[in-house]
């Protein structure tokens, strides 16, 4: 995939509007990025009594010109007015568009652009930099328990079957919001990213989902609802989608709300046209696994965008079913903190009856210093407050777990000849499909062969390949010196998270290991040994463990956190090791202790406690 250059943020500050709709995960609907800048008029609502002459002016300019920018979630109050009799006061407004007269563009696919490069674009890197602080939830544990039981009752009494009840992170903010920006799209590529300047404003998207596209008169939708986690490794992805799909609850969640989008856009569009045509399909995010159904439609004739909005917003998946009712109860328990936004629609209204609006979720607002995300799930009846609560904070996880991106690393051994090549670029070829990233085994075996001719053949290298999410491939490569004797390992006074993906893909995302390893090599240690916060063994920071005892060979099970190492794999495939937990006192215990990799590959150690 071609990815859009970055944007330069001394081309932002000139514009008090600015706004970038973005692709980062290209698919046949989504393969165009685009800029807007300089509006001719700008449509701002705070109060209902103007959003009539709003949607007025929207229809008028979308003959000739593009809008871009959001609807606010608290606007689905003012389409059933007459049961959301009181005031609605809100910091944000209920819409905020922008009117240009022309559009710039991207295309991934060919890279073919409109933008001009040298206003738009940075030849080189910026120093920008960004600081979030005092993140936190705006709900206790409690507080979240106590809320859940009364949608429950709810649930029990007949006023809803599913409510989706959301929170928010809330942080203070310096510095680039374009830096920020930059940072969390390296980690969650999404078909409807967006960065939106409205002044002093900012919003940051990094939404999965459709609201809705519309083309002439076919219109889209593609609901989310259903989450789990990724797994640790391809496998675990499997076996997650499985479970994910083989869901009950979540199938059932799903349904019901496609179900109620059926419904909505079943009011303004065509006798049966309204169809589903994917169900229950489950998309692959960096941190995520979601459960996503597609329904389309035919619009009726002269089906205007006021109408569009009046029947389909806010979106279903964001409020739950029945949508009004359960808006009523959203409200009820969401209080003093409006959604804004977040669970609104951003996007963009182009000429010829076009338009393209994601549902911003995982979408970051920053206005004079402070920030706020919104994170929700749906409730059911038999909803567990402790999973919801956990799945709320998954799915921040993009943003509070940032890793500044990373690249996939290979580490191959040459002696007239590549060693364990097939399986070094399996594992290369795993961990860029489980994270998503582009792989050419073409350009790597070019790229090795073109190594290969610069060697010594009496010689003995390591080739370290570094392969980057675009596909980007770079190389080095070094003399293997000679080890003899027995060497000296220390043991970590770090413990490791067993669980952590990165401890089973071989990554540049490991600064304990590279800086615990650059410690000990300074003092003459040969590798530096982790221990789990279960004090198991897990392994070398260069290296996989391997004990001898009575004779027999063991190694770390893959459970206690490690990278299984292309050596340690053939020990094993050869039954010449075993998997078996091995704790601290297992360890200390040994009657040898041995480090391998597919550089060196058996080296006895010593332990220096």
């Amino acid at each position: 995939m071609v990815i859009l250059p970055r944007i330069s943020s001394s081309y932002i500050d000139k514009h008090k509007y600015f706004m970038l709709f973005e692709t980062k995960l290209c698919d046949r609907l989504n393969f165009m990025s685009y800029i807007f800048v300089n509006p001719i008029k700008v449509i701002q609502v705070y109060d209902f009594k103007d959003v009539e002459n709003a949607f007025i002016d929207i229809e008028r300019y979308s003959k000739r010109f593009y809008l871009a920018g959001y609807f606010s979630y608290e606007l689905g109050y003012y389409f059933e007015k007459g049961i959301f009799k009181d005031k609605i006061t809100t910091k944000t407004p209920l819409i905020h568009l922008a009117v240009f007269d022309k559009r710039f563009y991207f295309n991934h696919k060919t890279k073919d652009t409109n933008m001009d490069e040298e206003k738009f674009f940075i030849s080189r890197t910026q120093a920008e930099d960004f600081s979030i602080r005092n993140l936190k939830l705006n709900i206790s544990p409690k507080e979240y328990r106590d809320k859940v039981s009364r949608i429950k009752e709810y649930i029990s009494r007949g006023d809803t079957y599913q409510v989706n009840f959301t929170t928010k992170y809330n942080f203070d903010f310096s510095g680039s919001p374009l830096a920020l920006y930059n940072r969390l799209a390296l980690l969650q590529h999404v078909q409807y990213g967006a960065f939106c300047k409205f002044g002093n404003h900012h919003i940051l998207s990094f939404s999965p989902e459709l609201f809705f596209r519309r083309e002439g008169l076919k219109i889209y939708s593609q609901p989310m609802k259903g989450t789990i986690a990724r797994g640790r490794n391809p496998q675990e992805d499997t076996e997650n989608i499985k479970k994910l799909k083989g869901s009950l609850k979540n199938r059932a969640e799903n349904l019901m709300i496609v179900d109620l989008v059926r419904n909505d856009l079943g009011r303004i569009s065509s006798i049966d046209s309204v169809k589903i045509s994917e169900a229950f399909k489950v998309r692959k995010y960096e941190t995520i696994l979601q459960m996503t159904s597609q329904v389309n439609g035919r619009l009726k004739r002269g089906i205007t965008y006021f109408e569009i909005f009046k029947n389909i917003f806010p979106g279903g998946s964001v409020t739950g079913a029945p949508k009004i009712r359960t808006m009523q109860i959203i409200r009820e328990l969401e209080g003093v903190y409006p959604r804004g936004v977040y669970c609104g629609a951003l996007g963009f209204i182009s000429k010829g009856n076009k338009a393209v609006f994601n549902l911003p979720i995982r979408t970051l607002s920053i206005l004079q210093g402070k920030g706020e995300m919104g994170v929700g799930s749906g409730i059911v009846y038999d909803s567990s407050p402790a999973e919801e609560f956990m799945e709320c904070k998954l799915k921040a996880r993009f943003l509070i777990e940032s890793d500044n991106g990373f690249r996939l690393i290979e580490t191959i051994g040459w002696n007239k000849g590549y060693l364990f090549l097939k399986e070094h670029l399996r594992r290369m070829e795993e961990s860029a499909g489980y994270f998503g990233f582009s792989y050419n085994l073409w350009s790597v075996r070019r790229k090795l062969a073109e190594i290969e001719r610069k060697l010594i053949r009496t010689r003995g290298y390591k080739i370290r390949l570094l392969l980057g999410k675009y596909g980007d491939l770079n190389a080095g490569y070094s003399p293997i010196r000679d080890v003899r004797g027995v060497k000296k390992v220390a043991i970590s006074k770090y413990r490791i998270n067993p669980d952590s993906i990165f401890l089973r893909h071989k990554t540049t995302n490991r600064s304990l290991y590279d800086r615990e390893y650059s410690r000990y090599k300074a003092l003459g240690y040969f590798d530096i040994i982790f221990l789990n916060n279960r004090q198991e063994a897990s392994e070398g920071a260069i290296s996989n463990i391997i004990i001898e005892r009575r004779g027999r060979l063991y190694t770390p099970s893959f459970s206690s956190g490690l990278l299984p190492g292309i050596f340690r794999g053939d020990l094993l495939k050869k039954g010449i090791v075993k998997e078996k937990v091995i704790h601290f006192s297992d360890l200390l215990g040994a009657d040898k202790v041995f480090l391998c990799n597919s550089i060196r590959g058996m080296v006895r150690v010593e332990l220096k406690i």
